[in-house]
């Protein structure tokens, strides 16, 4: 069993109630079904008999009318349950993969286009709805084709003979003309994927494209990605797929007729009643009927396997390593210290090289040098993002591969360059960092961020919606929502990226009201160019190609004229 069908077969396992009720209701309507033919076949044998009584044709047509009605309210009945139990699989399994998405590692998230996984996680859901609410009717259909077969043989072997012929011959030409049309499917399932990615990646950066007037340039790049890339694609499969109908038709065709046309001169040899060859045709249809299910199932089984191996290969990424270790520390000071650490993002390139740091608990070290040496990696090493390829890193002294992962990130809070928000409340926002935090508690961070005044001006106040990635708040007012998050999860650890970066003078001013606020009694590591924000930092790191080339306070590194002393000297003939 291959990894697609063993999915499916789960999934179906973990909903087996539902599936045997609805297997169970449809099972009763197919018997009713197949006992249609017989009834009216009956009926027209006895109808031809000069002594039958009226009443008799009465109640069969009664029982007929019955049985058909009766049959139609639990086909309905049986597509409504198998809709919703399709639906809801679906959705749960959309909900696990999006779960999943959320798990995996940094490293995923920034070299993956997220519509191209959004995508494929919809094209899987679509597909895995359709086939769970098929497959209900897998008993029922099967049944109808036993029980008409039977009847046809009882009635006329010879010609329910050329059925199962048919049958064969239809499963052959099936399964061998469905693989080329696979191999369609699943290029029409990358263009797809990688398309729709190109399209959601310009919906999420809607500003990028007003800023420089690009609006007329992403239609004409939206025509070309979602008509002329695709439909191509599209057109090659379901050419593909007319294909297999086409011979499939042509097969269920050719045998209708060589068994509808014996049967009438079987009828014309006397050799079955007229009531009989009624009945031989009703079971025809029905015997028909199961055997296109049947055909129309494979192919779909077959396109959802297409989608379903893509969605799983997401699946088997491994997610971050959340128990790293099992290890949590009961009285965690905040010492952190780094030995002998490098890093690379790939083994032949090192970004950090033998790092030899510690912060003591309660200090402050910031971290300084060009862009691209290295900061905001050896920040994201302290979060748990990356492990070092050799050495460590030790929070009061053990170990963070020991330590639980959860446990690493509840100790650190981030203050982000520029922070993205939900569109949702101002309230819901900050109670993301402390969904126990009651208002109170929330309005208290505000004011110590500085964030009070300008929440308190607005037309809802705490409950006004901030826009898709907080659109609606200036960037120096994300950054005092990012310093009241910061209070509100109230940590032993605070990064700060860049927080005062692209601020004007007086948001500066208050971002860094809060920030001195934030700090007091914190480890806090300071990522900034700006040097307002790092020169009363009790320890300042340069980093200068992945290496720590100057340690000391701000005093001590403008004494020494080295590197520091070049980049504040800089920045103050910028400023």
């Amino acid at each position: 069993m291959n990894s697609s069908t063993r999915f499916v077969v789960d999934v179906l396992k973990r909903n087996r109630k539902r599936i045997y009720t609805i297997v169970l209701v449809a099972t009763i309507g197919a018997i009713l079904t197949t006992a249609t033919p017989y009834i009216y076949g009956t009926l027209f044998s006895l109808s031809q008999a000069p002594d039958t009584a009226a009443n008799l044709l009465l109640a069969l047509i009664g029982i007929w009318l019955i049985l058909s009605l009766l049959s139609n309210y639990i086909s309905n009945m049986t597509g409504y349950m198998g809709e919703v139990l399709g639906v809801k699989i679906s959705q749960e399994s959309e909900a696990e993969a999006y779960s999943h998405f959320l798990t995996l590692p940094i490293l995923f998230h920034k070299k993956e286009q997220r519509g191209e996984i959004l995508q494929k996680i919809s094209r899987a859901s679509w597909s895995l709805q359709d086939i769970v609410a098929t497959i209900s009717d897998v008993l029922p259909q099967l049944l109808m084709l036993l029980f008409s077969v039977v009847a046809m043989f009882v009635i006329k072997w010879q010609l329910a003979m050329v059925l199962l012929i048919t049958f064969v011959v239809y499963g052959i030409f099936t399964i061998k003309l469905v693989n080329p049309e696979m191999i369609a499917r699943r290029i029409e399932h990358r263009t797809y994927e990688k398309q729709y990615g190109r399209v959601y990646d310009k919906l999420y950066n809607v500003f990028l494209v007003k800023n420089f007037v690009m609006e007329d340039e992403e239609r004409k790049r939206f025509f070309k990605s979602l008509v002329e890339k695709i439909l191509p694609v599209v057109k090659n499969a379901a050419g593909k797929s007319r294909r297999v109908s086409s011979i499939q038709g042509i097969i269920t065709g050719v045998s209708f007729v060589i068994v509808l046309g014996g049967a009438i001169f079987f009828l014309k040899a006397g050799q079955i009643t007229p009531g009989e060859f009624i009945m031989f045709f009703g079971y025809i249809n029905l015997a028909f009927s199961p055997l296109r299910f049947f055909g129309s199932l494979y192919r779909r089984y077959k396109r959802a396997v297409v989608a379903v191996r893509r969605f799983l290969k997401l699946r088997r990424i491994t997610p971050e390593r959340m128990t790293h270790g099992k290890k949590t520390l009961g009285n965690f000071k905040g010492e952190i210290v780094l030995k002998n650490l490098d890093f690379g993002y790939l083994k032949e390139k090192r970004v950090l090289k033998n790092i030899n740091l510690k912060i003591s608990p309660g200090e402050s070290v910031a971290l300084v040098g060009k862009s691209g040496v290295g900061k905001t990696t050896l920040a994201e090493l302290v979060m748990g993002y990356y492990l070092p390829n050799k050495g460590k890193i030790e929070f009061d002294g053990t170990d963070i591969s020991e330590l639980q992962l959860k446990w690493i990130r509840d100790q650190i809070a981030v203050v982000p360059q520029d922070l993205n928000l939900f569109n949702d409340t101002l309230i819901n926002n900050l109670k993301y960092a402390n969904p126990d935090a009651t208002e109170k508690q929330v309005i208290e961070s505000c004011k110590a961020a500085s964030a009070d005044e300008f929440i308190t001006s607005l037309p809802k106040s705490y409950h006004t919606k901030v826009g898709e990635e907080g659109v609606k708040l200036s960037m120096g007012q994300r950054q005092r929502i990012a310093i009241a998050m910061a209070f509100l999860k109230n940590p032993k650890v605070l990064i700060l990226d860049e927080p005062t970066a692209a601020l004007d003078a007086e948001s500066e001013r208050k971002v860094q009201e809060g920030i001195n606020r934030l700090i007091k009694g914190k480890t806090t590591i300071i990522i900034a160019h700006r040097f307002s924000t790092v020169r009363n930092a009790d320890k300042i790191v340069v980093l200068e190609k992945g290496k720590i080339t100057e340690l000391g306070n701000h005093t001590e590194l403008v004494k020494k004229k080295g590197t520091y002393y070049h980049l504040y000297k800089l920045q103050r003939g910028l400023d």
